[in-house]
């Protein structure tokens, strides 16, 4: 099977839609407080038109199996540029953990860490063979809340880049707190494995619908969205 980043795209052309305010949602956007470049702020919550529907029916599904629980998102369509700032500041916070000097225009001298990197974080490439999957507009990350707006613990935090963050990680733990975290990630992956998104391998948060990862996943011919 080929690489998932080369599954070819045939994009349906659907548009960006704002996501309905009936979400609970991580304000301020996370990485427009960092100084990501956002030119328009309106479209911070915005998602493919096909893939907001199906993550509102997620949602009902959600609330219909645990009353107290609902979804609340963290980040949805990232612009390249996004990409880009977010990738080259995950990279400047390894590179810091290691005391090396982080610089932009040597990149390629931190291969084993543009590596690890990009288990969370796609690289920012302006092919449009090869979008990274938030920059589609077909991708998600996001988690659960209760009804008195506290997040749910996980087992790991959103973007955090460590081993425990992979959707799996306490499936055979003896430990009660980890099994407890083991339930909720199971909880968000069928809710939206119902709707037919599929889950990033190594983030038990981010979720995709019809972009490379999704078709690769389902061993799927084509992608239907592509760079918007």
């Amino acid at each position: 099977m080929k690489p998932w980043n080369l599954i070819p795209i045939n994009d349906n052309g659907e548009k960006l839609k704002q996501i309905p305010r009936l979400f609970n949602f991580i304000e301020p956007h996370p990485y427009y407080k960092l100084g990501a470049p956002y030119k328009n702020k309106r479209m911070l919550w915005s998602l493919r038109e096909g893939v907001v529907s199906r993550l509102i029916k997620a949602n009902q599904y959600l609330k219909s199996k645990k009353k107290n629980y609902s979804l609340i998102l963290y980040d949805s369509w990232r612009p390249i540029e996004v990409q880009k700032f977010m990738f080259c500041l995950a990279l400047k916070n390894e590179c810091c953990k290691k005391g090396l000097n982080f610089d932009l225009d040597r990149m390629d001298f931190y291969p084993e860490i543009i590596s690890n990197v990009e288990k969370f974080w796609a690289f920012p490439s302006f092919d449009k063979n090869s979008p990274p999957p938030h920059s589609t507009g077909a991708a998600i990350d996001l988690t659960i809340v209760d009804t008195g707006g506290d997040l749910l613990e996980m087992g790991s935090d959103i973007d955090e880049m460590v081993e425990k963050s992979k959707p799996d990680y306490y499936v055979n733990s003896s430990s009660e707190n980890e099994l407890l975290w083991n339930e909720r990630r199971s909880i968000l992956k069928e809710v939206m494995n119902e709707f037919g998104f599929v889950q990033h391998p190594n983030e038990w948060w981010h979720f995709s619908y019809g972009d490379q990862l999704w078709a690769w996943k389902n061993d799927n011919e084509m992608a239907i969205y592509g760079q918007i």
